[in-house]
Formats: structure tokens, C-alpha cells, sequence
């Protein structure tokens, strides 16, 4: 067999493409194109045509038309002496990845073999795709591990910041009722097993409501803050301090064997919290009512060691403020006493069986009738009985004081009408009003509408005040007593000298009559005689201010004769009439008063 048969038989065997070209020269003398003289049987595996439709015809007419250049450098480097020349080069025409290797068979001639690398490529294409993606993906990640460590350090901050929240008082900083109260069942239950004792002290700031109301909020925040800090440094492993709510903190004492040691302890803290607060460079001043209660002498549960601390911070408060009271099973028999009091109590006033009682106010010389003080009179059915001096206090730290006025009020008014339509009554009936009732919003209003109601001339009525009601706000207090006086009623003041008011404050308030105290008038006929020199002195002032003043309390001809003296011209007292019902003092009004006052 020809060995030129037999070298094409190989070479149509072959999977790759097996090609031979002569080189086409361009008039220049250098390289133009490829003619191919020869193509194995993988031609048509690669391209679908016959082997004898390339034969013979130019390289850029078939497989690699848009590449001659690559061809060109090709060959060239072949003629310079390199003896094998490798290219992988995309065809456009075949749309398949080539892989060439160019070999120099003589000085014209080129033997290129060419493998079809397509799927390689693409593997290769694919596979940097996928390191791309996977360097991509490793960038993302390393990214959202630091977005993840700082979420994670937010998270952290945010629990943190909640669990502030959720345990702690945004003010001052201490632990709240919450965290307190769970502190509290675990030390008690500690306490428990080790037979120890643990206390509990409830400190109720005295004068926040009045700072808030006279200075405004964040004066009353300030106190509380700067309370907070000073009962952080009496912490230990020993005592912890809590802001329980509103004006309240509570303390916990541990590990104590007698009473005086938790005792110094919580009056040195009350003595701290005396000290002065600052609030806009002005000092500020406040102090505490304390209780306390001992776990086990005195409860033996959380429940009731808080009952008890309180009771006692009640009577603390009770007993004029700033005080330390210690519980005693005493004061449950009197809370106990007190709730019956105000449930009999509101019961009354629902029913409308309290009684309102007038005493007469007579003109010391001629015994006219000049008009009567309305006074409410309790008599319960279970209880008997009860003095205002009982019932009035408990009425007004319940607020029932409130309805109770109304109430009292309305009466006053409607029995009022009644007398100066059918009697023809023409004197002023004073009204006590309680400063719990004098503060709230809608009172003048109220008033207004009670006068209204019954045809009331404003002038017939006259408010009654007492000195107390003068410690707080003075100016809002000043205020609504203007707003009365325009409406044309008249103002008392009872009581006088015995509290808080002065002779300078007479000035400012809209008085139309002063009374003078019955402690001054019990004694005004006794050796020495100082009360005569104050209330003659009272009198003459208050007369030359053009006010009207009422001696309270005459009981004897003496104290009468007094009176007369001195030219008090208003009495009140059991000598000239004790406090009776309506329609008892109807007779006294039909005479006109007294035929003559008693001598």
C-alpha cells in the first residue's frame, strides 16, 4: 500500500481535525492568506460539510475567516524559528472553542491540528463563574459576619438597654418595683430558711405634689433624682434602694440583730434627704414620712411586710409628716377602724342622711340676728355618734370631702331659698369649705351653678376658710378667692391666730370677716390677761381695715362682757345658741333674733 494512503489513513482516524495549508503570498512578499491542500474526515465531524468542499480553497473562506491575523502571527513565528505555535481561539462561524497547534511542515506549508475544546472552555468558563460567585459569596459572608457582629453588638446594647427599662427607674437610676419586689420574695425567702429577720422601709416624699404644681414637673424630677443618688451611696450587700413609683422609695435591710441598728440607719438617711436640692441654682427643700416593717415580727409574707410598711408610712404621715413610725398591730386595728369609717361613710352621703345644723351669729349689743354657720352633723346608726373633728380629716384624705361639700352646699343653698321666700330672711349663712375642695378645677363653677340653681344672691353667702389652707400655694389659693369675691359672695377666715396665717397676709386675701379663734376667747377672762391683749389688739386692726370680725366660742356672761368692750359686734357661741336644725332656727329668724341678748 502507497504510504501516502496509508498516512491519510491515520490521520482520517484521528478525533482531531487535521489540516494542511499553503502559504498565500501578497505582492509584498509577505504572508496573505492560507490555501488548504488537505483535511481529515474530523472536518466533517466538526463542521457538518464534506472534506471536498475546503479542499483547495483559501483559509479565510472557511473555518477561521474573522481570524486570518492570529493565522498570520502564526505562521510568522513558525518561520522565525519556533517549532510548535499553540492558540485557542473562538470561532464565530463554527460558534465553537478551538484549540490550534500550528506546525511548520516545510518552507510554504502548515500543519494545523485542530480540537474542539468548547465543552472545556465552558467547564473552565463555568468553573471561573463559580469561583467568582464563591469569592463573591466569601466577600458577602465576610461582610455579613461584620454586619452580623454589629447587629450582634446592637442586640447586645438593646437588651441591655431593656433590661434597664424593664428594671430600673429611667430618673434615678434604682431598681424598680419589679426588680425590687423580686428581690425582695427571694431575700424573704432566704430570710426564711436562715431564720433571719428583713426589714422594709417605705419613704414617701412629703411636698412633690406642691413642688410639681408651684415649680412645674421638672422640679419635682430633680428632687427625685438627686433623692435617687443619695440613697445609692447607703447601698450594700446589706440594703438595697428602690424607686417604688410616683413619690415613694423603698429600702431593704439585711443581716441586722437589733432594731437600733436599722433604725440609725434609715433616720440617717431621712436626715440626708432633708438637706436641700438644687434645681436652676435655687434650693430646693423636702423631706420624707417614713414606715417600716419587720419580716418576720410582724409579716410573715411579701404581701403583708408591704401592707404593713405602708400602714406605717401612713401614720408617719398622719402624725404631721417628716416622721419614722414603726408598725404595730395597733395601727391595723385603726386602718381597719378608718375603712369602716369611710365605707359608713359614703354610704351616708349616698343615702343623704348627713344633717346640716345652723348656729346663730348675733350682734353683740342688740342681739339682732346677723346670720348662721351651716355645720354638718353625723349620727350613723351602727357607729352613733361621730365628730367632725373625726370624720372631716378621714373625709378629706379620702377625697370624699369633695362630694360631701357639694352635698352640704346644695342643702345649705336649697334651705337657704326656702327662708327668704317664705321668711323673709335677709342675713348670710358661711359655708365651710375644705381646701381639698377649694382646689379642685371646677369648683367656682360648681358654685356658680349651685347659686343658680335656687336663686341664691351671691352676697347671702359667705365662703368660710381656715389658716391651713394657706401653707400651700398661697398664689393659687389667692387666685380662686378673688375669682369668689367677683362673684359677689363673701370670704371668712376662721381660726385666726392660731396657725399659719399673720397680719401681713390680711393684705392679700379678699376678707370680709375674720374670726377670732374660741382658744383666745376661753381664756379671755383669766388673770393676766394676755388674751385679752391679743384679741382686743385683733379687733382694733381688723376693724380699722373695715372688715367684720366674730368672736367664736362665748360661752359666759363674762366672755360676753368682754366682747362688748373690746367692740367685737359679732358673737357665736353656746350664750347666744348652739347649733340646731333648720327648721329649729326657723323660730329664731321669724323673731328677728333675740329679744335681748343674755346679761
Amino acid at each position: 500500500m502507497n504510504p501516502d494512503t496509508v498516512y491519510r489513513s491515520i490521520l482520517d482516524r484521528m478525533p482531531q481535525l487535521v489540516l494542511a495549508a499553503s502559504v498565500v503570498s501578497s505582492p509584498d512578499g509577505g504572508i496573505h492568506d492560507f490555501r488548504i491542500t488537505y483535511v481529515n474526515k474530523a472536518w466533517e465531524t466538526l463542521t457538518g460539510s464534506l472534506t471536498a468542499t475546503v479542499e483547495n480553497k483559501l483559509f479565510s473562506e472557511t473555518v477561521y475567516a474573522n481570524s486570518g491575523i492570529a493565522w498570520v502571527d502564526a505562521a510568522g513565528r513558525l518561520f522565525s524559528g519556533k517549532t510548535d505555535v499553540h492558540s485557542v481561539q473562538f470561532s464565530e462561524l463554527l460558534e465553537k472553542w478551538l484549540d490550534f497547534r500550528f506546525t511548520l511542515l516545510d518552507e510554504q506549508t502548515l500543519m494545523v491540528t485542530i480540537d474542539d475544546v468548547t465543552e472545556a472552555r465552558q467547564a473552565e468558563t463555568r468553573l471561573k463563574e463559580q469561583n467568582l460567585r464563591l469569592s463573591a459569596l466569601s466577600a458577602e459572608l465576610a461582610e455579613s459576619k461584620k454586619n452580623l457582629k454589629v447587629k450582634l453588638e446592637r442586640i447586645e446594647n438593646l437588651n441591655s438597654n431593656l433590661e434597664q427599662m424593664a428594671f430600673f427607674d429611667r430618673l434615678t437610676g434604682l431598681p424598680n418595683r419589679l426588680r425590687f419586689t423580686a428581690v425582695l420574695t427571694a431575700q424573704i425567702e432566704e430570710a426564711r430558711r436562715k431564720g433571719e429577720r428583713v426589714a422594709l422601709a417605705i419613704l414617701d416624699v412629703d411636698n412633690l405634689k406642691t413642688l410639681n404644681d408651684s415649680l412645674g414637673h421638672e422640679a419635682g424630677d430633680a428632687v427625685l433624682a438627686q433623692m435617687g443618688a443619695r440613697l445609692k451611696a447607703y447601698e450594700c450587700d446589706t440594703i438595697l434602694a428602690s424607686r417604688f413609683g410616683g413619690d415613694e422609695f423603698l429600702i431593704i435591710f439585711r443581716e441586722f440583730e437589733h432594731e437600733a441598728e436599722m433604725l440609725h440607719v434609715i433616720n440617717a438617711i431621712r436626715e440626708d434627704l432633708e438637706k436641700n436640692y438644687s434645681w436652676e441654682d435655687a434650693p430646693l427643700h423636702s423631706s420624707v414620712s417614713t414606715g417600716a416593717a419587720i419580716f418576720p415580727d410582724d409579716a410573715d409574707t411579701l404581701e403583708n411586710l408591704l401592707k404593713y410598711a405602708d400602714i406605717a408610712m401612713t401614720d408617719a404621715k398622719r402624725r404631721g409628716k417628716n416622721t419614722l413610725s414603726l408598725f404595730h398591730s395597733v395601727m391595723q386595728e385603726n386602718l381597719m377602724n378608718r375603712l369602716k369609717m369611710e365605707s359608713r361613710m359614703t354610704d351616708t352621703l349616698e343615702k343623704g342622711l348627713f344633717q346640716v345644723f345652723f348656729q346663730p351669729q348675733v350682734d353683740s349689743i342688740t342681739g339682732d340676728l346677723k346670720g348662721f354657720e351651716a355645720l354638718v352633723r353625723w349620727f350613723d346608726t351602727e357607729l352613733g355618734y361621730i365628730s367632725p373633728d373625726r370624720f372631716i380629716p378621714l373625709a378629706e384624705e379620702s377625697k370624699i370631702i369633695i362630694a360631701l361639700g357639694d352635698w352640704i352646699l346644695d342643702t345649705v343653698c336649697r334651705i337657704l331659698a326656702s327662708w327668704r321666700s317664705e321668711l323673709g330672711f335677709t342675713g348670710t349663712v358661711s359655708v365651710n369649705i375644705s381646701p381639698v375642695q377649694l382646689k379642685c378645677r371646677d369648683f367656682t363653677e360648681k358654685l356658680k351653678r349651685t347659686l343658680d340653681k335656687y336663686g341664691i344672691d351671691p352676697g347671702a353667702i359667705e365662703i368660710e376658710i381656715t389658716e391651713g389652707i394657706l401653707i400651700d400655694n398661697f398664689d393659687q389659693v389667692i387666685e380662686i378667692l378673688n375669682v369668689i369675691k367677683k362673684m359677689g359672695m363673701r370670704i371668712s377666715l376662721d381660726d385666726f391666730g392660731t396657725g399659719y396665717s399673720s397680719l401681713s397676709y390680711l393684705q392679700f386675701i379678699p376678707l370680709d370677716t375674720l374670726k377670732i379663734d374660741k382658744s383666745f376667747i376661753a381664756n379671755i377672762t383669766r388673770d393676766g390677761r394676755i388674751e385679752y391683749e391679743i384679741t382686743n389688739a385683733i379687733v382694733t386692726l381688723v376693724n380699722k381695715l373695715g372688715l367684720n370680725t366674730i368672736a367664736e366660742g362665748v360661752e359666759t356672761k363674762e366672755q360676753m362682757d368682754v366682747i362688748r368692750a373690746i367692740n367685737c359686734r359679732t358673737v357665736q357661741g353656746f350664750y347666744t345658741g348652739k347649733p340646731a336644725p333648720a327648721i329649729e332656727c326657723e323660730r329664731l329668724i321669724r323673731s328677728g333674733g333675740y329679744s335681748g341678748v343674755p346679761r
